[in-house]
């Protein structure tokens, strides 16, 4: 009868100590707040790609704010990447690599053709190239809203997941 006991004591304890080692709340949390902080680099080095466009206008300007966004999405999409799952499903951290691709696309097309429009002297500009930065800029806002809310219902899910409430600053 002890080693009944005995048996079922451990059998417990090893059901308890293996049930306890997935991610925590607090770890959920950091990891939140480690995505968080890495779409809010990437959103900023965006604005100052568009301020760059719009209110500077220097092509070199231009140039370096589009490289230094570029660089930033192409490593930091490989870090995620390369990242070890978070848990079992993964699915925050499969949303930022999603949304790092789906902004990575946009910058190298849709940025660059706006850039090359840009850079072009202004009496060769035609009608078409007004009508493509229209399009351009529509295409951008449309790709990013669509990859951006799919990325912030990844978020609320993870954070459903793992009994936090997310807060905005």
């Amino acid at each position: 009868m002890k080693k009944i006991f005995l048996t079922l004591g451990v059998a417990v304890v090893f059901l308890m100590t293996m049930t306890s080692c997935g991610p925590t709340t607090e770890d959920a949390i950091a990891k939140n707040d480690e995505i968080v902080a890495d779409q809010k680099a990437m959103l900023k080095l965006e604005d100052d790609l568009i301020s760059a466009i719009t209110e500077d206008g220097d092509i070199d300007v231009i140039e370096d704010a589009y490289d230094e966004y570029v660089d930033f999405l192409e490593k930091t999409l490989k870090e995620y990447e390369d990242m070890e799952a978070f848990d079992d499903n993964d699915t925050f951290r499969k949303a930022m690599i999603a949304l790092l691709t789906e902004f990575t696309d946009v910058a190298k097309n849709e940025y660059r053709d706006l850039i090359d429009i840009w850079s072009k002297d202004a009496e060769d500009l035609t009608e078409q190239d007004f009508d493509d930065w229209d399009n351009l800029i529509e295409d951008i806002d449309d790709k990013e809203g669509e990859a951006n809310d799919a990325f912030l219902d990844a978020q609320k899910d993870f954070a459903a997941e793992y009994n936090f409430e997310l807060v905005g600053d």
